[in-house]
C-alpha cells in the first residue's frame, strides 16, 4: 500500500512552499488487462492564512487556513519504463512554459503524427482525481472501492469548491 508523505513543516509552514509525494516518489505499480502500469505524483502547495473572507468578514477558525496548490507532476509509465502521459504544472522553474499542459510519451505517439514527445499541450488543472479516475476507466486499473466514481466525484467537487483558479 502507499502513502503519500509531505516534505518536513519546520517552523511556521504558512507561505512556505511544500511537497507531497505519493510513495515517497517512488512508482506505485497498477495491474491492467495484459501489463501493469506505474504512476508516479507530486503536488507542490502553500499554506495561507487568512483573518477575512472576500466580503471582508471575519473567518472562524476552521476556515482561517487554506492549502493552495502551486504545481504538480503526474507520470505514468508503462512496464517496460516508457512515458505514456504525464500532467504537469510547474510555474516556477527551470521551465519557460508556466500553464497546465500534457505530455504525450513517444510509445503512445506515431513517428508520422503531429504530435511530439516534447509537446505541451495546454490543458486545464489536473487533479490527483483526475488521473486515478482515468487510469480506472481509461486503462482498466482495478478499483480497490467499487463506489470510487462517488469517492473521487466528492473529492473533486470539494477541490472544485476552495480552488482559487481555473
Amino acid at each position: 500500500m502507499s502513502q503519500w508523505v509531505v516534505s518536513p513543516l519546520r517552523g511556521n509552514p504558512v507561505g512556505e512552499i511544500h511537497t507531497v509525494s505519493l510513495n515517497r516518489g517512488d512508482p506505485v505499480g497498477f495491474k491492467i488487462p495484459d501489463d501493469k502500469i506505474f504512476l508516479e505524483a507530486s503536488i507542490k502547495f502553500t499554506i495561507t492564512q487568512r483573518e477575512r473572507d472576500v466580503f471582508g468578514q471575519p473567518v472562524g477558525a476552521a476556515d482561517r487556513y487554506k492549502v493552495s496548490t502551486r504545481g504538480y507532476m503526474y507520470s505514468v509509465t508503462s512496464s517496460d519504463d516508457e512515458e505514456q502521459i504525464a500532467w504537469h504544472w510547474h510555474p516556477t522553474g527551470s521551465s519557460d512554459v508556466e500553464y497546465p499542459h500534457s505530455h504525450i510519451g513517444s510509445a503512445a505517439l506515431n513517428p508520422n503524427g503531429l504530435l511530439k514527445k516534447k509537446h505541451h499541450l495546454r490543458t486545464g488543472r489536473m487533479t490527483f482525481e483526475g488521473v486515478v479516475f482515468n487510469m480506472i476507466t481509461q486503462w482498466g486499473v482495478t478499483p480497490r472501492n467499487l463506489n470510487y466514481e462517488e469517492i473521487l466525484e466528492e473529492n473533486q467537487a470539494t477541490f472544485d469548491k476552495w480552488k482559487s483558479w481555473g
